[in-house]
């Protein structure tokens, strides 16, 4: 609760313009590569990320999309079959932001040819459903070994307390996800380490669930469960997106962003002595004009309780969902619209998400040029 009255103060503060900037976040920063950064120009692209303190950009690896149809020579990436299109196109739109961009893969779909219940639960074209095991790990080699030096770190299967992420999450009442979700990141984690050592391997972002829900796991069920199954990982995901578009009460399942030391405590009653880092792959509430109900004050502490969990030391990488608000997602992103070229900020008063972002993490001024020496007389 302390965290949250913290985010609510501090959007109060930044709508009346009586805030004191904090320091620059100790997390870094970045963005999902969708639809507004794809569509963004280069220049623009790269000043907004520059205002807004962006080094990362999460990638979507839909296999589903990749691998619509099964591959000759599924461990090759170049095999007949394979279509890297999206991914291409959303690697040019992460470089688009700066050149020492980092990325981050988040992969997941699976394709209904690689279904381990090949499609006896149904379902047809639903890419939550368990894939074969030699199906997942030799598509995993294909992508690594494309993308070999592209990418920082590897996000596995995101959302997988989700039902509509994960499929099944019981049978015969008893929860199995989280120990197929182990299956699927030590499959991926044997062919990300033959091309690299060091790349991180996030464990995919759990997500909030409806507490009236009888299909998803809760996110502290299933970190539980995680530990249990003795899975290994190197970081913690988290994509705690309110259902509703703003924090309601918690319970005692669930985990908030709102939270942030309830987060690391979480994870440290589970894996005590760890000090496991804890990266927020997705995170976004509606933006921009008043949407759904909620005024610019609760869309802004939104944004807010999102930087001010990025100060805890433990979180080490947050990525909003959306640069700008598009014809698909309109109220989701940073800024209003799509990049402009050249860029320009949003007029003061008019995007909540900017004006709370900016005022938290201050535009960085640039740097006076350097001023020629004096020829001499």
């Amino acid at each position: 609760m302390r965290v949250f009255r913290l985010s609510l103060a501090l959007a109060a503060l930044a709508a009346v313009g009586l805030m004191a900037p904090l320091s620059a976040s100790g997390a870094s920063l970045g963005v999902a590569a969708d639809a507004s950064l794809t569509g963004g120009s280069t220049v623009g692209n790269a000043s907004a990320a520059t205002a807004l303190h962006l080094t990362w950009a999460r990638v979507d690896v839909s296999w589903a999309s990749v691998a619509p149809s099964q591959p000759k020579g599924a461990r090759i990436p170049t095999s007949s079959g394979y279509v890297w299109t999206s991914v291409d196109t959303q690697l040019a739109a992460a470089a688009s932001l700066g050149s020492g961009t980092q990325v981050l893969l988040s992969v997941s779909g699976t394709p209904d040819w690689a279904r381990a219940d090949r499609g006896a639960g149904g379902s047809v074209g639903d890419p939550a459903w368990m894939p074969r095991r030699a199906s997942w790990q030799n598509f995993v080699a294909a992508l690594v070994t494309r993308y070999n030096g592209r990418f920082a770190a590897i996000e596995i299967w995101p959302q997988p307390n989700l039902q509509r992420s994960l499929r099944p999450q019981r049978l015969a009442g008893r929860l199995v996800g989280a120990g197929l979700f182990k299956i699927l990141t030590k499959l991926a984690t044997v062919e990300i380490r033959k091309v690299s050592a060091t790349a991180p391997i996030v464990s995919g972002g759990l997500a909030r669930t409806d507490p009236a829900s009888t299909t998803d796991t809760p996110p502290v069920t299933f970190l539980r469960s995680m530990s249990r199954t003795r899975m290994l990982f190197d970081v913690v995901g988290m994509r705690l997106v309110p259902p509703t578009g703003s924090e309601g009460p918690s319970d005692p399942t669930n985990l908030s962003i709102t939270d942030s030391a309830g987060i690391v405590a979480a994870i440290d009653s589970y894996w005590p002595g760890s000090l496991k880092s804890v990266w927020l792959t997705g995170y976004g509430v509606p933006s921009g004009p008043a949407t759904n109900g909620l005024s610019s004050a609760t869309q802004s502490v939104g944004i807010s309780s999102f930087l001010t969990a990025t100060a805890n030391p433990r979180v080490g990488l947050a990525i909003w969902n959306s640069l700008a608000n598009t014809a698909a997602a309109p109220y989701e992103g940073i800024l209003l619209a799509p990049t402009a070229n050249p860029f320009v900020a949003p007029a003061a008063g008019l995007d909540p998400a900017w004006d709370t972002w900016t005022t938290i993490l201050p535009v960085p001024v640039p740097a006076p040029e350097p001023t020629p020496p004096t020829p001499p007389v």
